[in-house]
């Protein structure tokens, strides 16, 4: 994006509950590592339980003023302008009527407000005049359960919305991602949904965020928040919020610049005539498409897959490579297996490693620094994984010649194969031996006098290295001009799919068309 902007990420709805803050060291440590910001969402809620009957409710008053202070205190003590920046917050569910809001605020040691309706926490912190955002999350519940009810909302205290986390997403109330996760407060239905609340004129940006209750920030694949701002400073982050210069992904780090006539996303413009739209995208994988709304209607689309070759040459080229570890035996398989410890290494004797993106759901995991020909890195992965799911990963982006060759070591296992075979096919590492072993100690069976084979690759620890993706393949632009946008205010919007599964949604960009 031109005007000075970067891209920051941040996570705005890592829930901590009083039982993250004895080892708030390690939560601390794993947002450092995977973050350039984050709101801090303390949970002063808990549930209570009258003659067997289940509730949730706010702590009470003694204990939130000591773990208040405890989180003011976290973020006071860890804001390093340039470096990471925190914000102190809480989730805000009031008596559960309204919808539930994440409020941040910009100073530190600001007060947790304690009130029980919607009407009541906006007009406390206008009155105190506190520098403070609310952002509204899983929306698309019952309204009046839990959702959100857009009759009141306040768009200048509430920026923006999470249109996505570990709840699934709110956008609509029907399409394939929606909520469904939580047993007791799903389904998504319709009243509370982003589209209905941008349908009634509210200018409001969109973001994901994880909003799981692991205490880990940036949990892979439970929401990412994407900001455009001048500097990596709290002022600074301040501004693009109130700017709606965010976004949202599901997990991978989508890099999405969009503009209308040549204005970022979140702004609003008067123009009478056609709109020109612009879209960049750099991915994390290969796109898919990318699509163009105006007023939650699609407009125009891009299909980028089966558009791009591998390619042919030998020159130098970019390409982003994926490599995954955790699948093995379940716990109904072979119980008490202590957590999987990888090790390993990529190597590319003629090429250079430029990025790596950090896949991460539990800590454990590390990387080193990119820049070399090599790069070492490890992984723990859990058997029974934090949020069900069993695999950690980690993005290589590269630069050498199709017919260089990459070495990739794990757990002492070499796979060696030229770039451009790397491009062709994906592969799996596993360690049947290991199995082999198990069965012969612990069962007493002879391995070879078993009747089929394919319980050995079932039972055993397994990583992917997944198909190289060239720079052609998870780079994109897309022009399209709207020559005829209808009279008065129109909203357009982006959302971009990647063939993984991972999705970004931009925020808005309203156009007055007097």
């Amino acid at each position: 994006m031109d005007n000075g902007y970067q891209l920051f990420w941040g996570d705005t709805h890592t829930n901590l509950h009083s039982r993250h803050l004895e080892d708030l060291e390690t939560t601390l440590r794993y947002a450092q590592e995977l973050l350039d910001f984050w709101p801090i969402a303390y949970y002063p809620q808990d549930p209570r339980t009258v003659r067997g009957f289940w509730y949730e409710d706010w702590l009470g008053e003694e204990q939130i003023k000591r773990e208040w202070k405890v989180i003011c205190d976290l973020a006071a003590e860890n804001n390093q302008p340039g470096e990471f920046v925190a914000f102190p917050g809480y989730e805000w569910q009031g008596d559960g009527r309204w919808g539930d809001h994440n409020v941040f605020y910009l100073y530190d040691h600001q007060p947790l407000i304690r009130v029980n309706t919607l009407p009541e926490l906006y007009a406390d912190i206008r009155r105190r005049k506190l520098w403070a955002l609310a952002i509204p999350h899983h929306t698309a519940y019952m309204v009046g359960v839990r959702g959100k009810n857009w009759d009141v909302h306040d768009e200048e205290l509430s920026a923006f919305v999470e249109i996505y986390s570990s709840h699934g997403c709110s956008e609509s109330d029907e399409e394939w991602m929606g909520l469904r996760a939580n047993r007791h407060m799903g389904p998504g239905i319709s009243g509370g949904t982003v589209e209905e609340a941008l349908e009634r004129g509210y200018r409001l940006g969109i973001i994901c965020s994880t909003d799981n209750h692991t205490g880990f920030a940036g949990f892979y694949g439970h929401g990412l928040m994407a900001c455009y701002a001048r500097e990596l400073t709290r002022e600074a982050l301040w501004e693009a919020f109130f700017e709606r210069r965010v976004y949202g992904v599901t997990g991978d780090r989508i890099s999405l610049d969009f503009t209308v006539n040549d204005t970022p996303m979140g702004s609003v413009i008067h123009h009478r005539g056609p709109a020109t739209i612009r879209v960049h995208v750099q991915g994390s994988d290969a796109i898919d498409r990318i699509e163009i709304s105006r007023d939650n209607r699609l407009i125009a689309g891009h299909f980028h897959n089966g558009r791009w070759e591998v390619p042919t040459s030998d020159e130098k080229i970019r390409c982003k490579l994926r490599i995954e570890a955790g699948w093995g035996p379940s716990p109904t398989d072979v119980s008490d297996l202590p957590p999987r410890e990888w090790e390993g290494f990529l190597s590319i004797p003629n090429g250079t490693i430029l990025s790596v993106e950090r896949c991460w759901r539990t800590p454990g995991q590390w990387v080193e620094e990119p820049g070399a020909s090599r790069c070492e890195f490890g992984f723990r992965t859990l058997q029974q994984p934090l949020g069900g799911l069993p695999s950690e990963a980690l993005i290589f982006e590269v630069e050498a010649r199709p017919s260089d060759e990459i070495h990739i070591l794990l757990e002492g296992k070499e796979s060696a194969l030229t770039l451009a075979e790397a491009m062709r096919h994906s592969q799996v590492i596993y360690f049947p031996e290991e199995v082999e072993e198990r069965v012969r100690e612990v069962h007493g069976l002879d391995p070879e006098a078993l009747p089929r084979p394919d319980p050995f690759y079932f039972l055993s620890h397994k990583a992917k290295i997944h198909q190289a993706i060239p720079e052609t393949g998870y780079t994109a632009s897309f022009e399209y001009v709207d020559r005829s946008p209808p009279q008065g205010r129109n909203f357009y919007r982006v959302r971009v799919y990647q063939r993984n599964g991972q999705i970004a949604w931009s925020s808005p960009i309203w156009m007055v068309n007097d």
